[in-house]
Parts: structure tokens; sequence; C-alpha cells
């Protein structure tokens, strides 16, 4: 697909992709789940080869819904689901927090969710709207993150734009106390 958009929605403004779902108002995070197409979890199986012998030490990160593979990922993976994500920022962000965009990449192998921030920045004369943008992979391949950026997000481009230019950022790698790292953060 696209862009590398599996599933999305956007308020308002649409991406320069097409893809998605258009809303006119920006959804709280219990629609902004459905609204984005991953209302859904992962789990994780036993790695066996084809003839059953048991690969120690690994194990494959499963959509629910599907049964698709999102990742090989070691023992030491703590999966984050994508209703964690919107409860991370609900709280970080406080009550009443809108989101502009939010959407599944690669088959579902990253999520991301974007929020609108209620301030704005006159900077040299343009006018400047911040986001909150919370990137989680279900595939092993890299860590939880969330930025602070301009760039609304729209798919896999703009995200990687995002976090790679944030000024002010945090991750953690999906191993450990990923409840207690959340909390912290």
């Amino acid at each position: 697909m696209a862009a590398a958009v599996e599933t999305m929605f956007y308020t308002r403004e649409k991406p320069w992709h097409g893809l998605g779902t258009m809303v006119m108002e920006a959804p709280d995070s219990t629609s902004a789940l459905k609204l984005a197409g991953f209302d859904w979890s992962v789990f994780q199986k036993k790695l066996i080869t084809a003839d059953g012998i048991p690969v120690p030490g690994y194990k494959a990160n499963v959509r629910n819904t599907d049964n698709r593979v999102l990742g090989v990922v070691t023992d030491r993976y703590k999966i984050v689901q994508n209703h964690e994500a919107f409860a991370f920022t609900d709280a970080l962000l406080g009550e009443g927090v809108l989101y502009e965009t939010a959407g599944s990449l690669q088959d579902g192998r990253k999520t991301w969710i974007l929020a609108k921030l209620p301030q704005k920045y006159i900077i040299s004369g343009d006018e400047i709207t911040p986001y909150l943008v919370f990137m989680n992979s279900h595939d092993g391949s890299g860590a939880i993150k969330a930025a602070m950026t301009p760039i609304r997000v729209v798919c896999m481009n703009t995200l990687n734009l995002a976090l790679s230019t944030a000024k002010r950022s945090w991750s953690t790698n999906h191993v450990g106390d990923i409840k207690g790292k959340l909390e912290d953060a």
C-alpha cells in the first residue's frame, strides 16, 4: 500500500496519498483507536521449525484479529498494546486530549498516534502548530518513541521525519518493566 499505510484516520486535512478515514473533529482516544483501525491486540507464540523443533529464546508477535505475524522477537521483548499507547498519551497530555491522526504501518508492524497540542508558536512570522507523536513497533525493529514535533504525521515518511528531527523526545526499548517506564515518562 502507498506510503506503507495499512489503516489510518485523519482530521479535516486529507494527506497527500489520500488514504484513511476522514473525520471533521479530532476524536478522543477511544474513538481514535477504532477510527485508526488498530483496535486489535498482539500476543506472543513460541516458535517452532517446520519439522517441530522449538526455537529457544524467540517468539512471534501475532495480531489477534487475523493471526498475522508482525515480527520475531527475543524472549525479553515486552508487548505494548495499542490501547496502552493511547493511555500513555492521555495521561501525559491530560484530560481532553484530541488526536489529529493515527494509523498502522507496514501491515501492523508499526503504529503511530498524533495529538495536536493546544498552544501555537510564531517563529519568523510563521504560525507553528506543535504535536506529540507516539510510535510503537510490534515487530521488534525499534523502540517505543514519543516526540514533540511541528510535523503532521500521515505516513511512514512523515513519521520518520518527525522522529528524526524532534528537538524533544523520549524512547525506551521493549524490555524490562515497560509499564513502569511509561509511568516514569
